[in-house]
């Protein structure tokens, strides 16, 4: 019987071994590019509980507005599940007066589905309405963008994850400066199913609006398709 020299062996299983890695590499590779190529989400960032949101303008030295969550509800209404957020207490809000801080009102129109929504920077399935109170003047900006939900609409508890949005000054009062517009919202929303509360921040911040613009305004973001209109009628200083 014919003897396979040992040196042949190694070389034999050096190969193998080779041959195993690079096919585990192309696989790795494989799955990686079957995400990313088709254009489609396919993965998504690590999900943290609270919410955590920051608004930036998008100039050179863009001012920052972080937001400190007092309220964080959502409710579900006929054609989307619609997200109210408050620095300040439903006490704070209802007493009105030289108010800073935020309220911030998010529309989720429909849901994304991983690996089949386009990689489109211009997919949008939010609406956004945020004012932003500064020492009693008020500046309502307005605008869209896209985000993640996780849970289901109904549920005790939904999520939102924020990756890109455009905001701009809708209507002010007199002596509100605007350092905001173009902005942008990004971060995670985590928020609790009462409708109730939803409801009465809805009023309580759309009838303070009002009181200050002096004509009616709710707080619930407008169709983008509206919103170019809205741009149009509204900036003038009031």
């Amino acid at each position: 019987m014919k003897k396979t020299p040992r040196i042949h062996l190694g070389k034999k299983f050096a190969s193998t071994l080779r041959n195993y890695f690079r096919n585990v590499f192309a696989l790795a590779i494989t799955v990686i590019l079957a995400g990313v190529l088709p254009g489609c989400y396919s993965f998504q960032w690590p999900w943290s509980a609270g919410t955590s949101l920051v608004t930036a303008g998008l100039a050179p030295n863009p001012i920052k507005l972080p937001f400190e969550p007092k309220q964080c509800v959502y409710t579900v209404e006929p054609a989307q599940t619609t997200f109210f957020l408050s620095d300040f207490t439903p006490e704070e809000l209802a007493a009105g007066g030289d108010l800073t801080g935020q309220v911030i009102n998010i529309q989720l129109l429909w849901e994304p589905r991983p690996g089949y929504t386009p990689l489109d920077p211009t997919t949008t399935n939010v609406s956004i309405r945020l004012l932003v109170f500064s020492n009693g003047e008020v500046g309502m900006y307005g605008g869209g963008g896209f985000a993640w939900p996780r849970g289901t609409p109904g549920e005790s508890n939904m999520e939102l994850r924020m990756t890109g949005s455009n905001l701009s000054l809708i209507a002010k009062t007199k002596d509100f400066v605007d350092l905001l517009s173009p902005g942008e919202m990004l971060g995670s929303v985590d928020a609790t199913f009462n409708e109730q509360a939803a409801i009465v921040l809805r009023r309580t911040a759309s009838q303070l609006i009002s009181n200050k613009l002096g004509v009616v305004r709710w707080v619930d973001s407008m169709p983008l398709k509206d919103f170019h209109v809205a741009v149009a009628d509204e900036t003038a200083q009031r």
